[in-house]
């Protein structure tokens, strides 16, 4: 085989396969488990969840081709993996972004609607009047 069509067939392969978006990708999921130490996730959401998330996120972009845009994301990507892995980023952030759908998906978790007691109706309606000017 020669040299030109080896690299084309390796160009088609990158291609089909994901090339530098699949090494990031990869790079992701080895970081998943020291982000889930480093914020103390392990009793809200397991590895194998935040792997499906990263799975996601990475499956939204499937269909974009121009590689520039490519790179784009794969840049903006890595921001945002090391913001998260210097920890400029909290807990909060993670779980609000990325994990707060898997988080209610495990748990069946629907928020009841909320109920006022009878102590808080008299209260909200309370005896209050407002002070007169002078």
């Amino acid at each position: 085989m020669s040299t030109l069509s080896r690299i084309s067939v390796k160009a088609a392969q990158e291609g089909l396969f994901g090339g530098e978006a699949r090494k990031f990708y990869y790079e992701v999921c080895r970081c998943v488990p020291f982000i889930q130490r480093a914020m103390k996730l392990e009793e809200v959401v397991s590895v194998r969840d935040m792997r499906s998330v990263v799975k996601e996120k990475f499956k939204q972009y499937k269909d974009v081709k121009d590689q520039r845009v490519i790179d784009l994301l794969i840049f903006k990507g890595r921001q945002e993996l090391e913001t998260y892995l210097t920890l400029h980023k909290n807990r909060h952030h993670a779980i609000t972004e990325y994990l707060d759908p898997v988080i209610k998906r495990n748990r069946g978790h629907t928020l009841p609607a909320p109920q006022q007691s009878s102590f808080m109706d008299s209260f909200l309606q309370g005896n209050y009047t407002p002070p007169t000017g002078k």
